[in-house]
């Protein structure tokens, strides 16, 4: 009998704590909605001081992205440039990074960087919008503006990695009468690719940065459109992806680097 007792006493014991910490937990989590609502009226307001509108649309809350590093994939270089040349494509080193590609239809030079090019090119295309399309889906390649006339003039795309659009990492298939004549761009592969600390600069406090910058550099707008957190593409020794804050105004598009809260416009 004694020890049922002691053992009931256990168990309302245990309940009350569990009842303790789930309150405790509630509690945080309202403390944490009300101070995000207090960040997000304080940068509204700061805005407006500034005579800046800032879109109702944008979401302050979103997440900043995680730097990457990457690695370098020859096997991936090479299938961009046997699509683009049309078949096969041999590889050689020209030392400094640089790995030219030869076919049929000519070469194409991939630098440690990620970029790559190729010109006097003589791909043969019957369908140029197709043959786009397909790169494109298959490399990761979005957002396509196609401007051909009379089977001749560019298609550019912006590599995109998770879904993610890279600053500074697209592409230019260049076409006459029929014939890609002429290739330029950056590639990144995800494969290998490892996490990296820092660059984790909120929303909030990216755009305080930028409305300090606008203060000080006399930046000409009056709106910020939109908000969004992309990759851009950093080559040297190590090959890596670094987020920025991408914020679009109603004149110009600018970048608020993750790491240093530096400010630019591309």
């Amino acid at each position: 009998m004694e020890t049922c007792r002691l053992k009931n006493i256990a168990i309302l014991i245990l309940l009350l704590l569990n009842a303790v910490l789930l309150l405790l937990l509630g509690h945080q989590h309202l403390q944490a909605r009300h101070s995000a609502r207090e960040a997000d009226g304080q940068l509204r307001a700061l805005y407006a001081a500034g005579q800046l509108a800032l879109d109702d649309s944008v979401d302050l809350r979103q997440q900043p992205l995680t730097p990457l590093a990457l690695v370098r994939r020859e096997e991936t270089e090479q299938a961009i440039a046997a699509c683009l040349l049309g078949g096969s494509a041999v590889s050689a080193s020209q030392g400094g990074g640089i790995y030219s590609y030869a076919g049929d239809c000519g070469t194409i030079q991939f630098r440690a960087g990620g970029s790559f090019d190729g010109s006097r090119l003589t791909l043969a295309v019957d369908d140029i919008t197709e043959f786009a399309r397909q790169f494109c889906r298959q490399f990761g390649y979005e957002n396509a503006v196609l401007q051909i006339k009379e089977r001749s003039g560019t298609v550019t795309a912006v590599q995109q990695v998770q879904g993610v659009p890279v600053a500074g990492c697209g592409v230019t298939l260049r076409f006459d009468r029929g014939v890609l004549t002429a290739v330029s761009g950056a590639h990144v592969s995800l494969e290998d690719a490892s996490p990296e600390a820092g660059g984790r600069m909120s929303c909030i406090t990216a755009l305080v940065r930028f409305l300090d910058h606008r203060a000080a550099a006399g930046i000409v707008c009056s709106e910020v459109t939109g908000v969004s957190c992309v990759y851009e593409l950093q080559g040297g020794g190590t090959l890596r992806l670094l987020p920025k804050w991408q914020v679009e105004t109603d004149t110009y598009t600018y970048f608020v680097d993750c790491a240093t809260g530096e400010v630019s416009r591309h």
